[in-house]
């Protein structure tokens, strides 16, 4: 049995439950948003982060980004996802590292701490694919007063067609994707005083950022059929879809 199956089979992925998250965590993709970890980092050092920082990454992954915080600031950093697979690898990294980042298995939808617990929110990626209203909601809860958020996310340089949000729903699981405009509408409404996007662009004009190269030979067929898909919407969608990155103050 080959190393894919394997992991599909310890994992408990079936093809009935298997996601485009599920997809990024077996094949050990880390960095898939566009700009990928260069942007990332850039986009750290140009914020306000210190050792005194209370940092909140929400949807870790294998954790990549959290111990870079760490490395660079010495931050106070919490760390969740719903991602099994994703934990099990961030817990790993974490203690391969000795960096002293706190876990949880959670919710961008329903986070697990008190009011004010935070000074920072980081969302790469993430909010996306959950409840937007939902999570924006949780952030504004969790943050301290004057606490920000970043947040890379997926938008549309325009409004799409049912037959085109349906296309991108079959990939991602996502039953609609926001404009700016849109972003910049919830975001308020979630209570931010200050709004400003930093960065963007459509995926025609970045790369993915992903290092990672999938071993295709042990692919299963409707795993690689998921891939395949995953690609052709980038193709298809390269000057329609796009990324954003905003800073909300609260």
């Amino acid at each position: 049995m080959n190393t894919i199956v394997s992991s599909m089979k310890e994992w408990g992925f079936t093809m009935t439950n298997f996601t485009y998250i599920d997809l990024l965590a077996l094949l050990e993709i880390e960095d898939a948003h566009p700009g990928g970890f260069e942007l990332t980092k850039q986009l750290f050092h140009n914020l306000p982060l210190s050792s005194k920082s209370k940092i909140l990454e929400v949807g870790c992954g294998s954790g990549k980004t959290a111990s870079y915080l760490y490395h660079q600031f010495r931050s106070d950093i919490t760390a969740i996802d719903i991602n099994e697979k994703m934990l099990q690898k961030a817990k790993q990294r974490f203690n391969n590292e000795q960096v002293p980042i706190k876990l949880n298995a959670a919710s961008a939808e329903n986070l697990p701490f008190q009011n004010k617990s935070f000074d920072v929110v980081i969302s790469e990626s993430v909010t996306s694919f959950t409840n937007v209203k939902k999570s924006l909601s949780e952030y504004i809860r969790v943050l301290n007063d004057n606490g920000f958020i970043l947040a890379i996310e997926m938008t549309s340089e325009r409004l799409l067609l049912n037959n085109e949000q349906k296309d991108i729903e079959s990939v991602y699981g996502i039953t609609q994707t926001y404009t700016e405009n849109e972003w910049m509408t919830f975001i308020k409404n979630a209570g931010f005083k200050k709004v400003k996007v930093i960065a963007g662009n459509t995926i025609a004009n970045v790369s993915s950022g992903s290092s990672s190269i999938p071993m295709f030979h042990q692919l299963p067929s409707s795993i690689l059929s998921l891939y395949y898909k995953h690609q052709e919407i980038l193709y298809r969608y390269a000057n329609t879809l796009g990324y954003r990155v905003f800073l909300c103050r609260k």
